[in-house]
């Protein structure tokens, strides 16, 4: 056995010689960014190590420098440790970061939720009233107690809680089940959780049933990402790992039950508070938080378990709720137009919409949905971790010293970073105006090439002084270094490349579902950016990009973080859970990979509309 350590977090232990660096990360407890899935293919799991390492292998030298493996800085999945090693991990390599705020949206529903308390004032037993307590409560709610669903730990607190309180009590039901009978005047009476489950970020909900208000939130990143970024990495892991679907629903469980409990921490409430619990998320999340295997999502015909939606128990679930509790699982469309698109199209009223409209939930998976008027079209596309800062060189999560603004003023650049701290990289709302500013600036062209040295000399110095490289190696300095050499952030031409196909296979997506509804794209009245990260990026740099196609500004729109709307929705309205089920049913899936056209369409859409 060897002793490991890391550092920051002070996480140490022994374990056996040979594993790799991420491996014994992982067993301690550590996540430490993958988004390769820990394929050695993206060098993003840096770190240093003082010794005990074997040698750097062929992806270790063809990804860092020279100088780098020389200080001791090594990649996580391809470094095995063979003695006693100290590990630091630098922040950019730590998944875990800055809180993510959560959006909501959803409009004025009425109230009318699977969970309901009860005021009884029930008469106390005497010689000529022996009817039992179970008897007694179920005839105060109008029900007979031969058919009324008693949960056990409801039964056995009934007597306690029924004479502590002079038989003026509250019953809890949860549909058709009893599922505790509390004080009269507790509070809160009625809790329950939507649970937004996205690839990036999970974000939950708590709500106040009675009224409806949601009274906490609590938001951290998905932890399966140290398994890969992207979900076909997820999905490989779940594939390749015995205990590989087990791995990945614990991670997702866990987290949850943590965030719940951070919820109920912020109200002065408890976990046996909440009785029932939403949850959305697109077809590969929706799977493995139930456990299903989800390795036909990753090949043709990409066939899901279910696309129903499905009510289990808490237990069953393995939520840390009140054990008489349910969850509901909102239903998927397709292999990757899943429970997240579901509740975009629930709380937009897009179908309820006179004119075409468009929807697009940007992420790693992004979802494209198109009413035409008369039709509801839906596909998914592999847009990449590109926008949320994966597989870009300097790219970091939306936390504090990110930059997330970029703006061309008299020749020169200019930013913002969350904050307002030193810059540590650009999250996705900054990439989106890095972009557009440099093909404003004509220091990028239309086919997403730096100008090189020659074309370079028309530039304003401000912009031309900050490019650098040759060829592929060419770059755009945003941030200068520090006099100690430390803090330069550069825009590359790999980054411009990543985010052409990217933004190339949402616009194609677009273009497709309009072909295929018979309208043209200049038809689309309203455009509908989904998701946290649709309400922060600038309308301006998605339209100079040629992600969306040329609509007036004031008709695109932000709706926020419309899937967990979608849960909450569902959530205190069972009618809004009836028409999920009417809005599933409707939806036409359109599978990009079996037209002949996407090629040819994702080839047109990773070029960059020309200079006005």
């Amino acid at each position: 056995m060897i002793r490991v350590s890391f550092k920051p977090g002070g996480q140490s232990g022994e374990v056996e010689p040979g594993l790799t660096v991420l491996d014994v990360a992982e067993s301690l407890g550590l996540s430490i960014t993958a988004p390769c899935g820990g394929r050695g293919r993206c060098g993003r799991c840096r770190v240093i190590v003082n010794r005990g390492c074997t040698p750097p292998t062929q992806a270790e030298r063809d990804l860092l420098t020279g100088v780098e493996l020389r200080n001791g800085v090594r990649l996580a999945c391809e470094a095995r440790l063979m003695d006693d090693a100290q590990i630091i991990v630098p922040s950019d390599s730590r998944t875990v970061g800055g809180k993510i705020l959560a959006e909501d949206s959803w409009r004025h529903i009425k109230l009318s939720p699977n969970v309901h308390g009860h005021r009884l004032e029930l008469p106390e037993p005497s010689l000529e009233d022996q009817r039992s307590d179970a008897e007694r409560v179920a005839d105060g709610l109008g029900a007979r107690v031969e058919e009324l669903r008693i949960d056990h730990a409801a039964l056995a607190e009934m007597p306690a809680v029924l004479r502590d309180n002079d038989f003026s009590v509250r019953a809890i039901m949860v549909g058709d089940v009893l599922a505790a009978v509390r004080p009269p005047n507790e509070e809160p009476c009625c809790l329950g959780a939507a649970i937004d489950i996205g690839t990036t970020t999970v974000v939950t909900y708590l709500v106040d049933l009675q009224t409806g208000e949601r009274v906490a939130t609590a938001s951290d990143h998905n932890p399966q990402a140290r398994h890969g970024h992207d979900l076909i990495s997820r999905i490989e892991y779940v594939q390749s790992a015995h205990t590989g679907l087990d791995d990945m629903r614990g991670l997702i469980v866990d987290l949850i039950n943590r965030l719940l409990g951070e919820a109920v921490d912020q109200v002065g409430a408890r976990r046996r508070d909440i009785y029932e619990a939403t949850v959305v998320g697109n077809t590969c999340m929706h799977h493995l938080f139930l456990g299903l295997d989800p390795r036909n999502l990753a090949r043709a015909p990409y066939i899901p378990v279910t696309t129903q939606p499905m009510t289990i128990s808490a237990e069953e679930a393995g939520l840390a709720i009140n054990r008489a509790g349910s969850v509901y699982c909102l239903p998927v469309i397709a292999g990757f137009v899943g429970a997240d698109t579901v509740g975009v199209l629930l709380v937009s009223r897009m179908t309820d919409r006179e004119r075409p409209t468009l929807a697009i939930d940007i992420g790693t998976n992004g979802e494209v949905m198109l009413w035409s008027g008369e039709r509801l079209l839906v596909t998914s596309c592999a847009a990449g971790p590109a926008f949320e800062g994966g597989e870009i060189s300097n790219g970091v999560r939306a936390a504090e010293g990110a930059i997330e603004r970029v703006w061309l003023r008299d020749g020169s650049i200019g930013y913002a970073t969350i904050g307002r701290a030193r810059p540590n990289g650009i999250c996705g709302s900054g990439i989106f105006d890095t972009v557009a500013t440099l093909l404003d600036s004509r220091a990028v062209d239309a086919t997403g090439r730096f100008a090189d040295e020659q074309a370079a000399r028309a530039l304003p110095e401000g912009i031309a002084s900050r490019l650098r490289g040759q060829g592929s190696a060419r770059e755009f300095v945003l941030v200068a270094a520090a006099d100690n050499g430390s803090g330069e952030i550069a825009f590359t031409q790999k980054d411009v490349r990543e985010v052409q196909l990217a933004k190339g296979a949402v616009r194609a997506a677009v273009e497709l579902l309009c072909s295929e509804a018979g309208i043209g794209t200049d038809e689309v009245h309203e455009v509908l950016l989904a998701g946290a990260f649709g309400n922060y990026i600038d309308r301006r740099s998605a339209l100079r990009m040629g992600l969306l196609p040329e609509i007036p500004l004031e008709r695109i729109e932000g709706v926020g973080n419309a899937a967990g709307a979608g849960a909450l929705v569902a959530l205190i309205s069972t009618q809004e859970r009836r028409r999920a089920a009417e809005i599933v049913s409707r939806a036409e899936h359109v599978e990009l990979m079996a037209n002949p056209q996407f090629q040819m369409a994702f080839a047109d859409s990773m070029v960059f509309p020309e200079m006005t």
